[in-house]
């Protein structure tokens, strides 16, 4: 466990967990090249998504113990870039779920291995959140409810992308509802179940 490479980094990492034992770091690896020689920085385990060559969208995890490097990896999925964000990432199940792009992968801790991947928006997941036992994902088109296995238990596509031009307030859970706006500022308001109960329209904030 102690003989991992470490990496490198120019920059900071984005996103940064502090959990009781462990310090998981999240890297934007929008141009790390795996065929490259010239890389500085070194991943143990890659999981892709799609068949984009080099991917679209990846992220590098780094995963530590008592400040000892003992896990990394690389997630890498097409569709549109998600960036990280508080809203993108879940300690959940003993584990993290990560959006990358148009997929969710739920990774292990603290060896990083792949419990599974889920292809859950045409374009973009912008972020995941909980919904009972288990989650909702606010994607660019759709809306999706997954379980714990990652397995689609429905979708809810709109009229227009799901998010507004200033990305803010348009996206909540709530005890027994979702609320979602998209780029038109026409708010649905969701039950757990995908059905509309409510639409109406709002003004955009300035």
């Amino acid at each position: 466990m102690g003989n991992l490479k470490p990496t490198t980094y120019m920059t900071e990492p984005k996103q940064v967990i502090v959990l009781e034992r462990h310090i998981i770091k999240f890297y934007d690896e929008t141009n790390y090249s795996s065929s490259s020689t010239d890389n500085i920085k070194y991943y143990n385990k890659a999981y892709i998504s799609g068949d984009n060559n080099p991917p679209i969208n990846q992220i590098g995890i780094e995963l530590f113990e008592n400040n000892e490097l003992i896990a990394s990896c690389l997630i890498a999925s097409d569709g549109g870039v998600t960036g990280i964000n508080e809203n993108s990432i879940l300690i959940s199940y003993g584990g993290i779920v990560v959006c990358c792009g148009n997929t969710v992968f739920k990774l292990t801790i603290p060896n990083l291995n792949l419990e599974w991947k889920t292809v859950s928006d045409t374009s973009t997941c912008f972020g995941i959140y909980y919904l009972n036992q288990d989650y909702v994902v606010h994607g660019e088109l759709e809306i999706s409810r997954l379980d714990i296995k990652g397995n689609i238990l429905w979708q809810h596509s709109g009229q227009d992308i799901w998010t507004t031009e200033k990305g803010v307030d348009d996206f909540d859970v709530y005890d027994n509802y979702i609320v979602a706006t998209n780029w038109e500022y026409s708010r649905y308001k969701i039950d757990f179940n995908g059905r509309i109960l409510d639409m109406y329209t709002v003004k955009p904030k300035r």
